[in-house]
């Protein structure tokens, strides 16, 4: 009896002791007690401590803030150029596409040139084996062999 009370206590001292740890560790964390603690930044008071400060200082949160002000309106100015950049490119070459485009396909396909006899030759084929074939069953309905 007196060894399963025991080790009951001792799992209970174990899930204490776990719960108090984690306990430890998430309060230490919401005080920030690791040494990475804010900067007090509070307003001077007295005459004295506010002699000692420098006229027209900023804080650093401050100049930061405006730092990254300044860099947000740079880039969007740098990419609202270049988007101006890219659609008027855009329009030239849709511009340039458009005036030669006939010229691009006809040089392609060399239009300008006269055709082979050979090709007209292979082309006259095909119209004879295509009209075999459409007058085929016809033929084959009208019963003439």
């Amino acid at each position: 009896m007196r060894v399963i009370s025991w080790l009951q206590s001792v799992k209970l001292r174990q899930i204490l002791t776990g719960f108090l740890v984690a306990l430890t560790f998430l309060v230490s964390t919401a005080f920030d007690i690791h040494g990475n603690q804010l900067e007090a930044q509070a307003e001077p008071v007295t005459p004295e401590a506010t002699a000692y400060e420098v006229d027209g200082a900023k804080s650093q949160a401050e100049i930061k803030a405006e730092r990254i002000k300044e860099d947000a309106e740079k880039s969007a100015k740098l990419l609202a150029d270049e988007g101006k950049q890219v659609r008027n490119r855009a329009a030239e070459s849709a511009e340039d596409k458009g005036k030669n485009l006939f010229e691009i396909v006809k040089e392609k396909l060399n239009l300008d040139e006269p055709i082979d006899p050979g090709t007209k030759e292979a082309a006259e084929e095909l119209k004879e084996a295509a009209s075999d074939v459409i007058k085929a069953p016809q033929r084959a309905l009208s019963g003439d062999n």
